[in-house]
């Protein structure tokens, strides 16, 4: 089932964009590890999907999950609701579960949509999950208007850890290593 939605998803996308994605062969075949991009469209889990051939667990506001149909596909692709206010301490750990378990798992690290090149404020989550499993990140920047027919651009960068694992992790840690991914992908967009 989840195959026939990714096959479907890239068919109906392909059809209205003009969908260019570099650096393909960075998408690890195997093994848990965090994708991280910019998140400018609610088209962006879906391009990213349709093209990363890996299946993905994206983190997802929990109210999404609340609106028709769009709650029926969260819900079959086994998306992480994520309640927005406060520490939401089960998403975390179904998070890192995901990881460690050799899944991928898809966060869009500034938690909320923003414009191309206003891309806001990253938050301290995906440092705390890259910290706690020691997994590589795989940064992508995607770079469209999606107005229908206009091109839309993925670059995906290289996979790499963003914790050596040796020292346990303090607060400062996590705003750092989510600042550093972030600036990863915003480099993506600006290497086109």
């Amino acid at each position: 089932m989840y195959n026939a939605l990714v096959k479907l998803i890239k068919a109906f996308v392909s059809l209205i964009f003009r969908v260019e994605v570099h650096g393909t062969e960075n998408v690890p075949k195997e093994g848990g590890f965090i994708l991280c991009s910019n998140h400018i469209s609610c088209w962006d889990p879906l391009i990213i999907q349709a093209y990363v051939k890996r299946r993905i667990y994206f983190m997802a506001k929990a109210e999404l999950f609340k609106v028709f149909f769009v709650g029926f596909i969260l819900k079959l692709i086994k998306a992480i609701p994520v309640k927005r206010t406060g520490s939401d301490l089960n998403a975390i750990k179904s998070a890192i579960k995901t990881v460690r378990s050799g899944e991928c798992l898809g966060i869009f690290p500034t938690g909320q949509r923003s414009k191309l090149g206003n891309e806001g404020e990253v938050k301290s989550g995906v440092g705390f999950i890259a910290c706690k499993t020691d997994a590589p990140v795989l940064p992508i920047h995607i770079d469209a208007t999606f107005k229908i027919f206009s091109k839309v651009t993925m670059n995906i960068g290289k996979c790499v850890p963003y914790w050596d694992g040796d020292t346990k992790p303090a607060a400062e840690d996590f705003d750092r290593v989510s600042t550093c991914i972030y600036d990863d992908i915003k480099a993506l967009g600006r290497s086109e």
